[in-house]
């Protein structure tokens, strides 16, 4: 049963993508999409429980919206997971963020819906072809006025010049505390700005673990809570743990329960982002850097290693399905596994297991200040094809699109719809604002990248083809030197 603190029913999102296999293992791909949050829903500020001053700030600013009549446009938000018809409201939230939205509408004379103009597998086709093919001035427009896209669907339109540079319009003030400052850093370049965010950042990489199997060991259930609340969450009292729960039930010496699994690619980028770096850099200029050689990304790689060459990582079992450690999981057969924090939605990879389920950030590594993860968020572009005039006034409708529902405009609205997903709120509250704030989730930089480094770099783990991590990066980093060069001269 999971915790319904609030009354409001909350949209799930749909399914992940996950890249694996190891090299010259497995290599099928999960081609499943990615969760989003989707539009149609009442914007989320961005926001969480920070101290800092680098945390982005809570709630969306009341700045005056000068009028303006859009002279009846009808404007699509093209994504790929929104009906093709708006659902009805469902819940008092809903209703309210509806009725809003038609004041909105009637106000300044326009409409604006989502709609899926593609599939998950389809969007990046669609986006570039639709934008290149277009010819608004003679009444050929894109599928869409405004593009969400998968992070991950970013690059390849973005280094062909099909984003249009918000930076260059009035209508946007980026200064706004509603933006995602995250994303607007990720996709500026020089003055200007390429993509842009209205709600919250969607937290991702973690460690789930099973409360059943960790009492069965002799631990508390909320053992993993109370380490990370200590600040004794750290890589030692990880492989700590893994080992005393690696164990073997019956005596016939094969291990029955491993200690933890996960998919290849997200033990490692959870590994890298505990230590606060990234396979990539980007300075304040947009310029981007290969990271992979790093002395953190080396160090988290070995320590990956070293837990699974101890025995206290379930190995990828011989023709195995590219989820084979999902169903590995859900069997029982690990107590703890790598996972993004959507996997426990109701409907998703880990939701409709029995069990009771946590969810703390990834370990960090000895001696280190604070706990660090990853963000990597859907993005909204306004398509290049469009005048000065007309994307000024499709950023117009989009500004006040986003715009909080009053009423809902409370600075932790975001946690709402995470309650659905656990059995008790320790893991929203406790866990969860780590990926408001900038200081402890970084938005990954793949994200800008046209090739993916996995089948090179991640896929390769446990055995990184007989050599060790650092052998293994050093071969491909004139390759990935040349892919940044080739990023930063676009």
């Amino acid at each position: 049963m999971r915790i319904k603190k609030y009354a409001a029913a909350f949209l799930a999102a749909t399914t992940v993508l996950g890249s694996l296999a190891a090299c010259g293992g497995n290599k099928d791909v999960d081609t499943t999409p990615a969760p989003t949050t989707p539009p149609t829903t009442t914007e989320e500020p961005s926001t969480g429980d920070k101290k800092d001053d680098d945390k982005e700030p809570a709630g969306p600013t009341a700045t005056p919206i000068p009028a303006r009549d859009l002279g009846g446009a009808k404007y699509i938000i093209g994504d790929h997971w929104s009906p093709e018809e708006p659902a009805a409201p469902k819940t008092p939230q809903e209703e309210a963020t509806a009725k809003y939205r038609e004041e909105i509408f009637a106000k300044y004379n326009f409409r604006m819906q989502s709609y899926p103009v593609a599939d998950w597998g389809g969007m990046t086709d669609e986006c570039v072809n639709s934008i290149m093919n277009a010819d608004v001035a003679n009444g050929v427009r894109p599928s869409a006025d405004i593009y969400e896209l998968d992070y991950r669907f970013v690059s390849r339109p973005m280094s062909n010049g099909l984003f249009f540079d918000l930076a260059t319009l009035d209508e946007l003030d980026f200064d706004e505390d509603k933006w995602h400052d995250r994303v607007r850093k990720l996709m500026t370049k020089g003055d200007s700005i390429y993509g842009m965010r209205a709600l919250s950042a969607e937290p991702r990489g973690g460690v789930i673990w099973n409360k059943r199997l960790l009492e069965d060991a002799g631990y508390d259930k909320n053992y993993l809570y109370d380490l990370q609340a200590s600040g004794d969450w750290t890589w030692s009292k990880y492989k700590e743990l893994a080992g005393k729960l690696t164990r073997d039930l019956d005596g016939d010496g094969a291990t029955d329960i491993y200690g933890v699994t996960g998919q290849n690619t997200q033990i490692l980028t959870n590994l890298v982002a505990s230590t606060g770096t990234d396979f990539f850099t980007q300075d304040e200029n947009g310029m981007v850097s290969n990271n992979m050689g790093h002395p953190d990304v080396i160090k988290a790689f070995n320590f990956a290693v070293e837990v699974f060459n101890a025995g206290y990582e379930m190995p990828t079992p011989q023709d195995a399905a590219w989820n084979w450690f999902m169903d590995a999981f859900r069997s029982g057969k690990a107590v703890m596994i790598h996972a993004e924090e959507y996997t426990l939605q109701p409907s998703s990879d880990y939701g409709t297991m029995e069990d009771e389920l946590g969810f703390v950030m990834p370990p960090k590594p000895d001696g280190a200040a604070d706990y660090h993860s990853y963000i990597s968020d859907n993005i909204a572009i306004i398509p290049s094809c469009f005048s000065a005039e007309e994307a000024g006034n499709i950023a117009f409708a989009y500004n006040v699109y986003t715009m909080a529902t009053p009423g809902y405009d409370d600075p932790d609205a975001w946690m709402d719809q995470h309650y659905n997903y656990f059995d008790e709120a320790r893991g929203v509250e406790e866990s969860l604002p780590y990926f408001q704030n900038e200081e402890n989730a970084h938005f990954l930089l793949q994200t800008i990248i046209p090739e993916d480094i996995a089948p090179d770099i991640l896929w390769c783990y446990p055995g990184f083809d007989g050599g060790t991590p650092a052998d293994k990066i050093a071969s491909v980093k004139d390759k990935w030197d040349g892919i940044c060069a080739e990023v930063n001269a676009q």
